[in-house]
């Protein structure tokens, strides 16, 4: 089989898990990385065998001819990466956040559309293996066959110092909304592909730690088409109590008709029927790469799409209906707040 040759657009921090994923994929060469940061370059061309490096997307689409590009960059270019492979390339996956913004999201996915590029976006939560294994039990009806409540916790511990972000992510600081658009978008994708589609949404914000612009905690309330009821309990300043936060990002319960699934920070998941004490479910999963090997899996679909002719988990198009709960939620919630307390203000107790 002849392999898909892709170019990769930005050599950042999570470029890395890109470029491991993609030569463990066997049927894919990429064929060229393209950065305006020479160096980031040349790093993530010691990861391939025989890309060529650019700084400009159109040179590397002239020289190289491929069949698909992946845009990781930050939101801001994405728009402007999009227009530049429309007409080039028939495909292409593009990490998250989509956009800056609903409107310029909704203008990428206007602009591949009648491009007749097929978009799919990096949304590799619902990917984690966990979560294609609850999917799997919720299908089996092993704690029954109506979700009635699905409830997130975060707490991820790396956002309380005054430094907070900058060895990582430095732009996180500048953002003014990040813990939704940067990290909660996710968990509501992961909401989505659980729990069906949410109809309503309501959000409280606030910022936790005063060196950054945009939200660093908050509480969201949703709920289902189906009637269930969701909770996203999200903050990035205080600490969790697991030993690596970055593995599943926090904690999941799913109560339905017949009992409970619960996922812990740690990976494992445990079931406990009505009636029944909780109880281990024994499965696999892959430590490799970022949070259970899911940029892996994220791609093998895509190419695996590409090769089969098939659609998207999360398609563009599709993936416009988690950004609008999002902007909704931002919406409810009004001007961002500081910290909502301090010590001295605090509630005197009995």
């Amino acid at each position: 089989m002849k392999p898909l040759t892709g170019v990769c657009v930005g050599a950042g921090y999570f470029a890395s898990f890109h470029l491991d994923a993609w030569v463990r994929l066997r049927d894919v060469r990429i064929v060229g990385v393209c950065d305006r940061d020479n160096s980031r370059v040349v790093a993530a061309l010691a990861q391939l065998d025989s890309a060529q490096p650019f700084s400009d997307l159109a040179q590397a689409l002239e020289e190289t001819q491929p069949d698909f590009v992946d845009i990781i960059t930050p939101p801001e270019s994405h728009l402007a990466l999009v227009q530049a492979c429309s007409g080039h390339v028939s495909a292409a996956i593009c990490q998250k956040p989509l956009a800056p913004d609903f409107s310029t999201a909704v203008e990428i996915v206007e602009t591949a559309r009648n491009a007749g590029l097929r978009l799919m976006v990096h949304e590799n939560f619902r990917f984690q293996p966990w979560y294609r294994e609850i999917k799997r039990l919720l299908k089996a009806g092993v704690v029954g066959r109506q979700v009635h409540q699905i409830a997130f916790r975060m707490r991820m511990g790396d956002g309380w110092h005054e430094d907070a972000y900058l060895e990582r992510q430095p732009y996180f600081r500048k953002m003014p909304r990040l813990l939704l658009h940067e990290t909660g978008v996710h968990l509501i994708d992961v909401f989505r592909f659980l729990a069906g589609e949410i109809v309503d949404v309501h959000a409280y914000l606030c910022r936790l730690n005063q060196v950054i612009v945009g939200e660093d905690a908050g509480v969201v309330a949703c709920r289902f088409k189906s009637g269930a009821l969701g909770i996203l309990d999200a903050n990035r300043y205080n600490e969790p109590n697991y030993p690596n936060p970055r593995l599943t990002f926090g904690e999941l319960t799913m109560d339905c008709d017949d009992g409970t699934i619960r996922l812990y920070g740690d990976g494992r998941i445990t079931l406990q029927q009505l009636g029944s004490e909780e109880e281990p479910h024994h499965y696999s999963f892959s430590d490799a790469g970022f949070a259970g090997d899911c940029v892996y899996s994220t791609q093998a679909h895509f190419v695996d799409c590409l090769r089969n002719d098939r659609e998207f988990e999360t398609d563009a198009s599709d993936y416009l209906r988690t950004l609008e709960i999002v902007e909704r939620a931002y919406e409810t919630a009004g001007p961002i707040a500081s910290a909502p307390v301090s010590p001295g203000d605090a509630v005197e107790r009995e």
